[in-house]
């Protein structure tokens, strides 16, 4: 085997045991955040009187403000403020979902994907191989009220999608082509999926604030706190609560 032949070997090893290995860190890592962390949309509990006018639930009982911008790229901005100042923002193409702004490691791997469509071969494979890190970091870093059981499955399938890709670095131009087509599928998927899960919480958000409201024109804040939790339940069902699982 030439020295090359030998170089090349040991570059493609190293990279696949790279992605393997980042894999690892991360799921360590998301287990210890899974652990801690508290989901933004659990069931409100223990709110006294006294603090009801302090309260997230409070401040969300008005129908949430939609907000749109469009730039020369043809991305759209969509902004969802509520009145305790937390927002939801995400990114539209003509293909639909291309971005969060509180999930960045998916939004850079649709905007690099988007990219190397038009790069030359070497290019092309200098930067999927930069994507290592960010693939590899879904799951762990995929917002809490994105976590369907269906999203996670498209996740795992373009790491596994990935993990193929950056294994056949010295496949021909027309394999590397083939597979990077069948990654982009695998994501479009994903988008796809994430167009469903979005409208899906943001619909029960509204309903839920909705019933909400209903209760407290009547003066009754046990009875509003219940059946706003019970409108979310419809959603929070569907939740994977560790990304693990």
């Amino acid at each position: 085997m030439s020295t090359k032949k030998i170089k090349d070997s040991l570059i493609n090893l190293f990279v696949i045991a790279a992605f393997a290995i980042t894999l690892v860190i991360v799921s360590c890592n998301d287990k210890k955040k899974s652990e801690r962390e508290i989901i933004e949309i659990a069931e409100v509990k223990n709110v006294k009187d006294s603090i009801v006018k302090d309260s997230l639930i409070n401040k969300e009982i008005d129908n949430l403000e939609v907000n749109s911008s469009k730039n020369e790229m043809e991305i759209k901005t969509r902004t969802y403020k509520m009145k305790n100042g937390a927002t939801i923002s995400y990114y539209l193409d003509a293909k639909g979902i291309a971005g969060f702004e509180d999930w960045k490691d998916f939004t850079i791997v649709n905007t690099e994907l988007a990219k190397v469509s038009n790069t030359n071969f070497v290019t092309t494979s200098e930067k999927l191989n930069r994507l290592n890190y960010k693939v590899a970091n879904l799951r762990n870093s995929i917002p809490a009220y994105l976590k369907t059981e269906e999203v996670m499955e498209d996740v795992a399938d373009i790491q596994k999608e990935y993990l193929e890709l950056i294994s056949e670095k010295n496949a021909s131009e027309k394999e590397i082509k083939e597979n990077l087509e069948e990654f982009n599928e695998q994501f479009d998927d994903l988008k796809e999926e994430l167009d469903e899960t979005l409208k899906m919480y943001l619909d029960t958000k509204k309903d839920a604030i909705e019933e909400f409201n209903e209760k407290m024109d009547e003066g009754k804040l046990n009875e509003a706190i219940e059946e706003y939790n019970e409108e979310m339940k419809k959603y929070t069902k569907n939740l994977v609560k560790n990304a693990k699982k």
